[in-house]
């Protein structure tokens, strides 16, 4: 038996497209047949339906069964096995190591290949789930403070301090000398103040409120809806990674807060992910410059005013691309894809199995 792939993401509309290209066709669904007989005695003369009614005879029914399965799963395999048998798939681990990604020819690799295969470890970045908690974050921090604080009234070790507070102020109630009460009222002043600043180390931070607009509003100008997938497929390699942008929709699980539960934003299993490069960030920054054209002096001269009303809206997103960069993060010797499957492969145990 082959290994067995528990998908967690599957994009079927890019699975069927890159099988159709590189086997010619696409298949939808697969039919199983079997067929099933059965011979009837029929001894007495009862009127059942599918008898027919012979004294001593017999009769041999057969009937046919026909299943239609769902083949995502079937047509994802043979996409896999056509891409490597092709040429088309780099697996990190195999066809790039650590070596060449240290080296930087795992960048000429990248760039000859159509897919990237890599396991490894994965973090879940779900920035619309980000912003779902900066919008409770008052409310949820102040709910888990306050069960802080109620829990620390009942440890052993603050006991003698709101024990010496309550006698204190009980003291303080009895004495009638206004210069003794104003010092045991300083007093404890100080001793709440200390025993403030003892609970204020359990408890969770404040966060400014400007800090938490701001991150409000730049994953809602920059990152609306993202859901980033990172692969670490080198434990002791850690600045290179793949990076992805995942769709809500091919989780094999509708509800993604469901994904979250279940793996967690770190997950602690391995697993596997295929995806088309789109992205090859290259050692150093020069490349593709599309402002290039406009470098010229026939920008200058009378009649060419087309020209440079072209310059200033098209250097307009050009001056954005800083912006961009820092939000994207994917910069040498990382690799961007675009996600086709993330799924767990499990080969057969031997010592698992039952005779």
């Amino acid at each position: 038996m082959e290994e067995v792939k528990d998908f967690i993401y599957l994009d079927m509309s890019k699975v069927s497209s890159l099988y159709s290209q590189v086997s010619g066709g696409i298949l939808q669904t697969y039919e199983v047949s079997s067929n099933s007989s059965e011979n009837s005695k029929n001894l007495r003369n009862y009127n059942f339906k599918i008898f027919k009614h012979e004294a001593g005879g017999t009769e041999t029914e057969s009937q046919g069964l026909k299943e239609v399965r769902v083949s995502h799963h079937e047509v994802y395999t043979e996409l896999e096995r056509e891409l490597f048998k092709h040429g088309y798939i780099a697996e990190i681990g195999t066809d790039v190591t650590k070596e060449h990604v240290e080296s930087g020819t795992a960048t000429d690799i990248f760039e000859s290949a159509l897919c990237v295969k890599a396991e490894g470890h994965i973090v879940l970045e779900d920035y619309e789930r980000i912003t779902r908690i900066a919008d409770n974050y008052e409310d949820v921090t102040g709910f888990i403070n306050n069960s802080i604080k109620s829990s620390l009234k009942e440890a052993p070790e603050l006991e003698g301090f709101f024990d010496n507070i309550k006698v204190m102020k009980e003291d303080i109630s009895k004495i009638k000398n206004g210069s003794q009460k104003n010092k045991k009222i300083n007093e404890l002043k100080e001793l709440e103040n200390s025993l403030d600043t003892l609970i204020s180390t359990k408890l969770v931070g404040k966060v400014d409120e400007w800090i938490i607009e701001g991150l409000k509003t730049w994953v809602n100008v920059f990152l609306p809806n993202i859901f980033n997938v990172r692969l670490y497929p080198f434990s002791d390699f850690m600045n290179f990674h793949v990076m992805s942008n995942v769709k809500r929709e091919f989780f094999l699980d509708d509800d993604t807060e469901s994904v979250h539960f279940l793996f967690g934003s770190k997950p602690t299993i391995k697993v596997t992910m295929l995806g088309v490069i789109t992205s090859i960030p290259k050692r150093d920054d020069e490349g593709f410059d599309p402002m290039e054209e406009f470098d010229s002096e026939d920008l200058e001269q009378e009649g060419n005013e087309h020209l440079s009303v072209e310059s200033a809206f098209r250097g307009m997103f050009r001056g954005f691309d800083g912006l961009e960069a820092m939000i994207r993060t994917c910069r040498y010797p990382r690799i961007m894809l675009q996600p086709i499957a993330i799924y767990r492969a499990i080969k057969p145990n031997k010592l698992l199995k039952r005779t």
